[in-house]
């Protein structure tokens, strides 16, 4: 591990208690402690059905060959409204703005992205009716979602690798959903149309294609049967998508532990096939994930995570894969990131979020994504501040592993970024 930016986190991390030292004290924050850090928005901002925040932010990141260093600039405004029309009609709008500039990205352009946009009808109680682009999410996982079928190229800007941040940040589906509730059971069914033939980059565009680029439908029924235990079970397919069936599983294990077990499986091309676009007939795949959570009384949230996924290259593939075409690894991984699937066979993956981290207002995440057939892996840290109406986040990303693994071809092998957010 480098030292220069483990460093460069623990300075900001002492500097940010100095300075909380001097801040108004705050009770503590109420939100379950496994409610990640860039989810939790100031407490007054709940009596207002808009959200919305500017953020500025400073990165430099170091170039594996040749030896260089990189340094952007970004500035984004994200705005959200949730809020009643009528009695029983609600509208949700969420819209994302990226500026971007690094010099080491010459091909980098600013994005905006139109998150959600949709109207929500409460038929009776136990009946809604959902109408524009939502962002259907599925999964009872942390690091890896086999059953989030509505994930693929939904990513138009990453400003975080953080999993939370990426399931909040990308695009819906323009759909339609129906939404029966009972008591202790609930069935929805929900229907995509092709809207668009491809994905575009214009950095205004509504990417219609990359969300709706062929007809979809998603079924999904769930049950409580108490202590903690709710399985659902989906079906996913639609026009050239053969049909997948999905199971999440969830359950306490004890008053401060909860495991969690998502699969889903059916026919589908390899991750290697997509990503150097080769013919390749339908075989049965599947992807799981499973794990366990550990809640600490001190606000302090662990899981570990094993993932599995069929469509992705054992080593042996793996390797033949890197030898095949130039930058073919490189593809491979840009695919998997794009699909949001694992970029090999099996992999681990270790999260850790701690609120008011030794001191109120301190929140400190991170996660080690490990790469178990190549021997290579994925980390990130992020210390964040939290004030009334602002907060103060610095990030920490490194990829390490030899040139013949997966994160190991990455060309941009660590990076910082300081960030600072502010809440209107």
């Amino acid at each position: 591990m480098h030292l220069s930016p483990v460093a460069l986190f623990l300075m900001l991390v002492t500097a940010l208690a100095a300075g909380a030292a001097r801040a108004a004290d705050e009770p503590p924050d109420d939100a379950s402690a496994l409610q990640l850090a860039d989810q939790a928005p100031a407490e007054t901002q709940k009596a207002s059905a808009w959200r919305m925040y500017g953020e500025a932010a400073a990165s430099r990141g170091w170039q594996r060959s040749p030896a260089s260093t990189g340094d952007g600039v970004r500035a984004s405004f994200d705005l959200r409204y949730d809020g009643t029309l009528a009695p029983g009609l609600r509208a949700v709008l969420s819209d994302r703005l990226d500026l971007l500039h690094d010099n080491s990205q010459p091909d980098q352009h600013n994005v905006n992205a139109l998150r959600e946009a949709y109207v929500s009808w409460k038929f009776r109680p136990d009946v809604t009716f959902d109408l524009g682009r939502v962002n259907l999410r599925h999964g009872a996982a942390w690091g890896y979602n086999p059953t989030d079928y509505f994930k693929s190229g939904a990513l138009r800007s990453i400003v975080s690798p953080d999993p939370a941040s990426l399931r909040e940040n990308r695009l819906g589906t323009v759909l339609v959903q129906a939404q029966k509730v009972w008591s202790d059971s609930s069935f929805s069914a929900a229907l995509a149309p092709k809207l668009a033939d491809a994905p575009s980059d214009a950095a205004a565009s509504l990417d219609l294609g990359a969300t709706n680029a062929h007809s979809r439908w998603l079924l999904a029924a769930s049950h409580n049967f108490g202590a903690g235990f709710d399985p659902q079970v989906l079906l996913h397919g639609g026009d050239g998508t053969p049909t997948q069936v999905g199971l999440n599983l969830s359950g306490l294990l004890n008053s401060a532990t909860v495991g969690f077990v998502e699969f889903s499986t059916g026919k589908g091309r390899s991750l290697r096939a997509q990503a150097l676009d080769l013919a390749e007939s339908d075989k049965w795949q599947q992807r799981a994930a499973l794990g366990v959570t550990v809640t600490t009384s001190f606000n302090l949230s662990l899981t570990a995570e094993a993932d599995y996924s069929s469509a992705a290259p054992d080593r042996a593939e793996w390797d033949a894969l890197r030898t095949s075409a130039p930058l073919a690894g490189l593809r491979l991984l840009g695919t998997a990131q794009t699909l949001q699937e694992l970029p090999t066979r099996r992999g681990a993956f270790f999260y850790a979020t701690w609120h008011d981290a030794f001191i109120r207002r301190l929140d400190l995440s991170g996660f080690v994504r490990q790469d178990l057939v190549t021997h290579s892996r994925a980390q990130w840290l992020e210390s964040r501040y939290h004030w009334d109406r602002a907060d103060l986040a610095l990030q920490w990303q490194l990829y390490s592993g030899g040139s013949d693994t997966v994160y190991g071809t990455v060309p941009q092998n660590r990076a910082v970024e300081l960030s600072l957010r502010v809440y209107f």
